[in-house]
């Protein structure tokens, strides 16, 4: 059994817009768009949490398929993705990093003395490797 994208439904073996859920997706995107946040969003359309209402308003689905009929305008689906990006920007979640990070490949190592022997090789190796240490800092 598969399921269907919140906001439709399966009726005689085809896609089709829910009536009910359809017209809470609809909601979610005008909601988002009146400046409401996505708590207050989630809260207003009957979830619990906010995690739910942007994986909606991110999904294209909504704009329609080959198989699912439009939902949600070109236009309005747009404006909620540059609406997202912007106060994404304006919280700091843009999942990049705020200065440059300089990484550095350490090229020198050392190799302590081994004190042990193991009967299993496995063993031995993950000890061998354990001994290895770099010489920079």
């Amino acid at each position: 059994m598969s399921t269907v994208t919140f906001g439709y439904r399966i009726s005689n073996g085809k896609i089709e817009i829910d009536p009910v859920n359809g017209k809470r997706v609809k909601n979610i995107f005008k909601d988002y768009l009146n400046a409401k946040t996505l708590t207050g969003v989630a809260l207003n359309n009957g979830f619990k949490f906010h995690g739910a209402v942007k994986r909606i308003l991110v999904n294209q689905t909504y704009l329609g398929t080959d198989d699912y009929p439009q939902l949600i305008s070109q236009k309005v689906f747009e404006q909620v993705q540059t609406e997202v990006k912007n106060r994404a920007i304006q919280l700091g979640r843009t999942n990049l990093p705020s200065h440059q990070v300089k990484f550095y490949v350490q090229t020198k190592f050392k190799f302590n003395r081994s004190h042990h022997r193991y009967k299993r090789p496995a063993k031995q190796a993950e000890y061998m490797y354990q001994l290895i240490e770099s010489e920079e800092s």
